[in-house]
Order: structure tokens, then sequence, then C-alpha cells
């Protein structure tokens, strides 16, 4: 009896990541998006973006920009895609999971290496603060990567 007490919190996990991925779609045109994501001409960054397109191929990426005629994604390491038409694009899914990382790769890139002494203080404050926040943003991304995504059908 105790054991599958202890097995209980998976359990409910496990739901809530079905119930999640069970969500209908919301049926949009390509030229409903502003209404529904953000503005042509809008970068949305440090979230993760599926893109489906007509001949069935994802594009996956951590930045989508959004334009009247073509949307393109940019990947975690600065690399960028080629841009999708428009008229291909048959689904966008937007996830809310890697939200919090940039601040991770913030704090470890605050410490100046090689720096005159003076700055060692802010170096040592700076470190102090990434070590102390890291795992607060870890909790806070492992608890996103339940949300369920936002999906939107584009209809032609």
């Amino acid at each position: 009896m105790k054991s599958s007490i202890k097995q209980l919190p998976l359990a409910a996990l496990a739901l809530a990541a079905c119930v999640g991925s069970a969500q209908a779609a919301t049926k949009i045109t390509y030229d409903d998006i502003p209404k529904h994501i953000a503005p042509f001409g809008a970068v949305l960054k440090h979230r993760s973006f599926k893109v489906t397109t007509i001949d069935g191929k994802t594009h996956k990426g951590a930045t989508l920009f959004l334009y009247g005629d073509r949307l393109a994604l940019g990947r975690r390491d600065g690399s960028y895609e080629d841009a999708i038409p428009s008229g291909q694009i048959t689904r966008i899914e937007i996830r809310q999971f890697g939200r919090f990382t940039q601040y991770m790769v913030w704090n470890s890139d605050c410490i100046p290496l090689g720096a005159p002494p003076v700055f060692y203080p802010i170096a040592i404050g700076a470190l102090a603060y990434g070590i102390a926040s890291t795992p607060v943003l870890l909790t806070a991304d492992a608890i996103t990567f339940f949300i369920p995504p936002k999906v939107y059908e584009i209809v032609h």
C-alpha cells in the first residue's frame, strides 16, 4: 500500500502530460497570426517552436521571426533556418519550455575573464547570483515542460 502511494505523484505528472497533448488546435489563416500570436515583424524568443509544412516536414527552433509572407526559425546555437513561405505552413506549435534557461546562460556570461582585480567583487557577486538562481530556474523550466503547447492549424 505504501509503495502505491509513493507512485501517485508520478502518475499525476504522466496524466498531466497526456491531457496537455490532447488539446485541439485553433484554426486560423496566416493573415490572422497578428491577432493570435504576435504582429508581423515581431521576433519571439526563448520558447520552443515547431512549424509543420504541407509536405509533412517539421522545423524546430527557439526563435520565431514573423513576416507577412513568410516566417523563419532560429536555433539555440545561433544558426538560422531558411524562411518558410506562408503558403507552405500548415501548423505552428508554441511551447513555453526553455524559457528560463536563457537566464542561466546570461549568469555564466557576466563573469569577465581576464578583468583587472577591481572587477573581482562584481564577478564573485555575479557568480553567487548564478549559483543561487540556477536551481530555481531549472525547476521553473521543468514545470513549463508540462504546460500544453498552443497549437495553430493554418488553413489556406
